[in-house]
């Protein structure tokens, strides 16, 4: 992804974070530092930056910066009510970065190889978008709210069903509650033989073969274009 789209996802990251801890804290932040973690971001300077260029613009609001030998310390943090509704917009799918989410079963090596070898490149260079799975986007914190988020920040998902991995299933079914467009893939002869789940066998699946991948790609990207609008 690009520096422009990485800026926007990790300022994402950051009105997320602020907003979680004061919704449950019930009152502002009293310190905020050390942040960089927990948002993703390469470096406490980074994150720091990122912290007073959101104020600037008006979503967040912070009582004062105390400079340190470390870096700076953030008093007092909340969202401006602008802020508020755009982590309130993230909370309901409304946010979208520029990059597509795969929900896959890992430990296929066969599989793994499709992701990294076939469909990412081809995604990217047919329509500029990245796609990523949830190791991707290891950071620190509960997966599982990662994950939801990642989902909730995409332009649509892919959900291989190969394996009938539940977790597929359900992350399938949370960003179709969400609204985001959702492409099943499935191993073709898994799919010849024994379909998918009576609930999802009724949609579009895109069988794929590692025998074949170019056409696996060609009816891939035309599903994308079509359900995505590019």
């Amino acid at each position: 992804m690009s520096n422009t789209i990485n800026a926007k996802l990790l300022a994402m990251n950051l009105i997320r974070y602020i907003g979680d801890q004061v919704s449950e804290a019930g009152q502002p932040i009293d310190q905020l530092s050390g942040v960089a973690g927990m948002i993703s971001a390469p470096n406490e300077e980074i994150s720091n930056n990122l912290v007073e260029e959101l104020e600037d613009i008006g979503l967040l609001r912070i009582g004062k910066t105390i400079s340190t030998f470390d870096g700076r310390i953030f008093m007092n943090v909340n969202l401006s009510l602008e802020g508020w509704e755009k982590y309130e917009k993230e909370k309901h799918g409304d946010f979208e970065g520029n990059y597509g989410f795969i929900a896959m079963e890992f430990g296929d090596v066969c599989l793994d190889k499709l992701f990294r070898e076939v469909m990412k490149p081809a995604i990217q260079e047919q329509l500029n978008i990245d796609l990523v799975n949830l190791e991707d986007v290891a950071q620190a914190g509960v997966i599982d709210d990662i994950m939801r988020a990642e989902i909730r920040g995409a332009i649509f998902v892919i959900a291989d069903l190969t394996h009938d991995n539940y977790g597929a299933y359900w992350e399938a079914g949370y960003a179709e509650g969400l609204g985001k467009p959702v492409i099943y893939i499935c191993e073709k002869e898994k799919f010849e033989e024994k379909s998918t789940h009576f609930d999802v066998n009724h949609c579009t699946t895109v069988p794929w073969s590692m025998d074949d991948p170019d056409e696996f790609c060609d009816k891939l990207i035309a599903v994308l274009r079509q359900s995505i609008q590019l």
